[in-house]
């Protein structure tokens, strides 16, 4: 469906009015002599109309400005970063350019940008939404300005381009790879996110841990909110509380800074004494001396995916763009010790 924002003379023509009424309604002003009844109309065709207040001069019904709004959760994140970039070089051919927004994983906040961008008339929205993202998205949605998703889905909501990896299928291979290298006594460390998509590492890291026979009171699970200190912490309790952990399977990279900033603390060596595999690839998990065992999300395809599948939309109204799902891979690396060199080959 081809976007079309409601003008203050459509709104206008619902209520029965001129576009100066409504737009006096609108400003809030007092001055002049509105009746209730009249107000009443305005904003219910307001509201029927999805209508939004344009700040942009240029924004004559059909035509394009050139603007991408990118809403990423956690800038601070290489995850996301990565992401930017790509979609960045592939906008920038085109000759479209970002309007970048940082979320902070706060739906209101997302729901203020997402409006904010509206009012701005960009030409389409690439969004890796909050646990409110369905609310959030509802008016743009309706009024087809294209939107695709990115790493995260928005339950509820089914006709949308998402390009994403397999959350389950990280935590999984990260789990299986420990358990093949002979570790039964695994700690899964993660953010409590709250959402569904994330919360699929859980799922996996639990299946694998089930195919290969360890009992779920022996399983060791951890969640906390997202942060290098948080990370840090529940390394520290898990070993504290449970001394004979050999492995620890961080599902983010964030967490798992502050988990290897403690072992570093306590003089562990990673690989020997402990071993360490991460979902992510962070710079710091492969620079100098350090090779972690990780889980590749392939941060950069996701970018470059997301960005065509928008221009697609945005040059072609109506065009289908199925979801995209880009496979993870595991580096091995060198921070997980094979308990089995001395008993055959891993299963």
């Amino acid at each position: 469906m081809a976007q079309h924002y409601a003008t203050l003379k459509d709104v206008a023509k619902l209520a029965g009015t001129t576009a100066g009424t409504v737009s006096y309604v609108l400003s809030g002003k007092e001055g002049r002599y509105i009746s209730d009844d009249m107000r009443r109309r305005v904003m219910q065709a307001v509201e029927e109309l999805g209508y939004v207040k344009s700040s942009a001069a240029s924004s004559l019904r059909g035509k394009k400005r050139g603007i991408i709004a990118v809403l990423v959760p956690q800038f601070f994140n290489q995850f996301f970063t990565r992401i930017v970039v790509a979609i960045e070089a592939v906008a920038d051919q085109k000759g479209y350019i970002l309007s970048i927004c940082n979320t902070f994983d706060d739906p209101k906040r997302e729901g203020e940008i997402v409006n904010r961008m509206a009012q701005h008339r960009v030409d389409g929205y690439i969004i890796s939404p909050t646990i409110a993202g369905k609310e959030n998205t509802s008016q743009v949605r309706r009024l087809g300005v294209p939107l695709v998703l990115v790493d995260r889905s928005m339950p509820g909501v089914e006709d949308y381009p998402l390009v994403t990896f397999s959350n389950y299928q990280c935590g999984y291979m990260a789990a299986e790879y420990l358990l093949k290298m002979g570790h039964r006594k695994i700690a899964f460390l993660d953010w409590d996110s709250g959402v569904p998509d994330l919360e699929q590492r859980l799922d996996g890291f639990q299946d694998a841990m089930t195919r290969y026979g360890i009992p779920p009171q022996e399983r060791i699970c951890r969640l906390d909110v997202l942060s290098d200190e948080s990370g840090y912490r529940l390394t520290r309790e898990t070993l504290e509380s449970h001394p004979d952990t050999t492995a620890i399977l961080f599902a983010n990279n964030i967490q798992a800074k502050g988990g290897v900033r403690y072992l570093s603390q306590q003089g562990l060596k990673i690989g020997e004494d402990i071993s360490i595999i991460l979902i992510g690839s962070p710079e710091w998990a492969s620079v100098g001396g350090n090779d972690f065992a990780h889980i590749e999300q392939h941060e950069e395809e996701m970018g470059r995916q997301a960005a065509s599948l928008l221009l697609e939309l945005i040059e072609n109204p109506g065009a289908h763009c199925a979801p995209v799902t880009v496979n993870c891979s595991l580096h091995p690396g060198t921070s997980v010790k094979n308990l089995l060199e001395n008993e055959g080959s891993p299963r």
